[in-house]
């Protein structure tokens, strides 16, 4: 169909309120609930070969399908009208990515009384539910907050999944997968969606459990840069997947030799190598994981030279997703505090991949990373030169050397109770303050993750 029709329209609304009324009288499973929401998704799948996406909502109290306005409407899309207003619910909008799973589950939500919009978005967090999104009748910033919470929880979410598949391994059963495929979704949203926020996301550092954070980490940056780069959302999942499990092979490998603080002996090091095998091994037992997830794995510390680990792979066909994760993999690793380094700044750890781009990483590669990061990276703490100390909060594409800020101590060393969000160019381009010098945040006592969300 080329466009949603009129009838589709008041069909698709129509079979929602019935599917809520059912949800209230039956179980799941009864065909009065399973019928309806199988003719959902149908609809809806017709509606895709043609459309991204599609939103309905309420504006003016008039409910909106499309292009479709209901100023006259039926009883059951009068029901639905008022649903939809009791939650405070401006918008819906369902993606090509929505699965029969998600609409069951989101429609289950939607018909629970006494659930708030705000709860809601908050239980489809926690379910998993992609492909749905919401918008409420809030003032923007309680937007941001909301999306801030939720890109929080997400990463919460995707933390729990990667400790339950290297707690797996441990006592010696298969991965399951179900749990790390969910949140990948998810993640594919934000890095097609709202990239900074990811971004802001791999800032998060938790040196108590380094091996999780790390993982998620390298998920996330691998993801952003795929996006950047134009990666499909099918590539970006199977990246994704690639970034989250890329040390899972370090399971195998003595506890001594992972937290050893100085050099590595030769036998030890040979025992770490085999990390990058191991996971290709392990994520081949993983059901519904892509085999080139694993190739990737496999291939992560081969380097872009060829004269890495492991060598009877370095002749081996590779795509770019190994070498999108040695970046992600170099920059997060750089950025955190070890017990046998101090945490680079960002733009420290950028200039380092610069200086072994076209040896360990791909040059072309290292450039885009830089040009999606900007020149002072998100999460790098700089001086301007009104001596205020301020975060980088977000990049600015029209000129790198002008970001936009959060200035957390004044210029006369007060450190503010709120930090004030500072753009350093105008609108028209012009330059109003300029950064002057990078800070090392450990020297100041600055949790830099606070302010990236």
């Amino acid at each position: 169909m080329a466009d949603l029709s009129l009838q589709t329209a008041q069909r698709l609304a129509t079979l929602l309120t019935g599917s809520l009324k059912g949800m209230s009288f039956y179980p799941p499973g009864h065909p009065a609930v399973r019928q309806p929401l199988q003719e959902i998704f149908e609809l809806f799948c017709n509606i895709f070969r043609s459309q991204q996406e599609v939103s309905l909502g309420v504006t003016d109290d008039i409910l909106f399908f499309g292009e479709h306005l209901f100023v006259t409407p039926t009883p059951a899309l009068s029901e639905l009208t008022i649903r939809l207003s009791e939650k405070g619910i401006c918008s819906l909008t369902v993606s090509r990515e929505v699965h029969p799973e998600a609409v069951a589950l989101f429609v289950g939500l939607l018909a629970q009384k006494g659930l708030s919009g705000s709860d809601l978005k908050t239980r489809m967090v926690e379910e998993g539910i992609a492909g749905i999104r919401l918008q409420l009748a809030s003032s923007e910033e309680d937007d941001d907050e909301q999306v801030d919470f939720e890109a929080r929880e997400t990463y919460n979410k995707t933390l729990d999944a990667i400790r339950g598949v290297f707690q797996d391994i441990e006592k010696g059963r298969i991965p399951n997968s179900d749990k790390v495929i969910k949140v990948v979704t998810n993640l594919v949203t934000l890095a097609t969606q709202d990239s900074p926020t990811l971004l802001g996301l791999s800032m998060i550092k938790d040196y108590d459990n380094y091996t999780f954070n790390h993982s998620v980490n390298v998920g996330i940056l691998a993801m952003a840069l795929g996006a950047f780069i134009g990666m499909s959302k099918e590539e970006l999942k199977d990246l994704g997947m690639a970034g989250l499990l890329h040390d899972i092979g370090k399971t195998l490998v003595r506890k001594e030799v992972l937290n050893k603080p100085g050099k590595l002996s030769d036998d030890e090091f040979a025992e770490m190598k085999r990390h990058s095998q191991n996971g290709l091994e392990i994520i081949s037992k993983m059901e519904g994981i892509n085999p080139q997830t694993g190739k990737a794995v496999l291939g992560h510390h081969i380097q872009h030279n060829r004269q890495g680990y492991p060598e009877w792979a370095r002749g081996e066909a590779f795509d770019a997703m190994p070498d999108i994760l040695a970046v992600a993999d170099t920059y997060d690793a750089l950025t955190t505090l070890r017990v046998y380094q101090q945490p680079h700044t960002p733009k420290a750890a950028i200039d380092k991949l610069r200086q072994l781009a076209g040896i360990k990483y791909d040059p072309v590669l290292v450039e885009k990373f830089v040009e999606m990061m900007g020149s002072y990276p998100m999460g790098t703490l700089v001086r301007l030169d009104t001596n205020e100390l301020a975060v980088v909060f977000r990049p600015n594409p029209g000129d790198w050397e002008a970001p936009t800020v959060k200035v957390i101590i004044d210029g006369n060393g007060n450190r503010l109770a709120e930090p004030t969000v500072k753009r350093l160019a105008g609108e028209d381009g012009k330059r109003c303050t300029s950064i002057v010098a990078v800070v090392d945040p450990m020297l100041k006592n600055i949790d830099i993750p606070r302010y990236l969300s």
